[in-house]
C-alpha cells in the first residue's frame, strides 16, 4: 500500500536535488539534522517544504 504525501511534503530526493547533493550524503546529513525539515517516518526520510525553503532562503534560522 502506497501512502500519498501531503502538498507540503516531499521525499528526501526533493531536498537532495534542491541543495546540489548525493542522495546519499543526504541520508548523512538528514540524521545529524543538517537537512533542514527533514524528518524520518518508519523508515523513510521526507521533508517539510515550508521548512526547509525557509532555512535555505534565509527566512529563519536552522
Amino acid at each position: 500500500m502506497t501512502v500519498a504525501l501531503p502538498p507540503d511534503v516531499k521525499l528526501l530526493s526533493w531536498a537532495a536535488e534542491h541543495l546540489g547533493i548525493g542522495l546519499s550524503t543526504a541520508y548523512l546529513l538528514a540524521p545529524k539534522g543538517e537537512i533542514p525539515g527533514a524528518f524520518k517516518v518508519g523508515a523513510q526520510w521526507s521533508v517539510s517544504v515550508p521548512k526547509f525553503q525557509a532555512v535555505v532562503h534565509g527566512q529563519t534560522a536552522p
